[in-house]
């Protein structure tokens, strides 16, 4: 795949970060799954063993670990993990069904998402969304699309993320301990337009800024395979409860509505 330093655009300034953000190696991948267990088992104490040893879906196709790591001292900061809908379905699809709000159209998840506490904490989760963002645009991916929990998804709202079904409705996820989450979505193609629009404040960030530190060169080329709109609804790698019932596409599993004001 191509890195993001052959991508980088002419008038914008280089920035370094304190920290890199690549695909992660076999090697990290236990630091990653010690930090997610950390992570998430403050919030879902269940999940904390299950996610303390590296799940399938982190080597599958179709699938990237992308992390942050100190260039201090090697120490994994954050990380996330992309699902696309190449072979499989995507997570999400375990619980709602998103296939009417897409017509044949390229989608990644964001999956996994989990920063260290410091400092440099709200850094680190920038950058990974822009490297979220970058890999994206360099696998032609026509939505990108997360669910988020009460707090996170303030920040995907911040993104200019939107509600894919009902707004303010949350839906339980089988794959993150069947908490409620909202599910969400940032068209690709227009998200340049719609962080300037907006004047948001990340866009220098994430637009106007070229960070060498940022490099997906070992992200696998997803471009050559042909997506499908449907796929088998097989048991999703990584999560074995997600699709055990053939007709679980039918019928969405939701909750009764949270409203965004409450």
């Amino acid at each position: 795949m191509t890195s993001s330093r052959v991508l980088r655009p002419r008038n914008v300034r280089e920035a370094r970060l304190p920290f890199t953000v690549s695909i992660a190696s076999a090697e990290q991948m236990p630091a990653v799954s010690q930090l997610r267990a950390s992570a998430y088992g403050r919030h879902l104490p269940a999940m904390a063993e299950v996610l303390a040893q590296p799940e399938s879906a982190d080597s599958t196709f179709g699938c990237e670990v992308i992390v942050a790591t100190s260039k201090l001292d090697g120490s994994v900061l954050g990380t996330l993990r992309t699902h696309s809908n190449v072979v499989d379905p995507l997570p999400l699809e375990a619980a709602v069904d998103i296939q009417q709000a897409f017509n044949g159209e390229r989608l990644v998840e964001a999956t996994r998402l989990c920063v260290g506490h410091g400092t440099s904490a709200s850094l680190v989760r920038n950058a990974l969304f822009k490297a979220l963002f970058l890999y994206a645009e360099e696998q032609n991916i026509d939505w990108l699309v997360a669910g988020g929990r009460r707090p996170v998804d303030t920040i995907y709202d911040r993104l200019l993320f939107t509600d894919i079904l009902e707004p303010g409705v949350y839906y339980p996820l089988p794959y993150a301990a069947n908490i409620p989450h909202r599910i969400m979505r940032l068209p690709v193609a227009q998200a340049q337009d719609l962080w300037s629009a907006q004047g948001h404040p990340l866009y220098s960030f994430m637009i106007e800024t070229f960070h060498p530190d940022i490099d997906l060169s070992g992200a696998r080329d997803l471009s050559a395979i042909d997506w499908r709109q449907v796929c088998p609804p097989s048991a999703l790698p990584g999560f074995p409860a997600a699709a055990a019932n053939p007709g679980w596409r039918a019928t969405p599993a939701r909750i009764e509505p949270l409203l965004l004001s409450q």
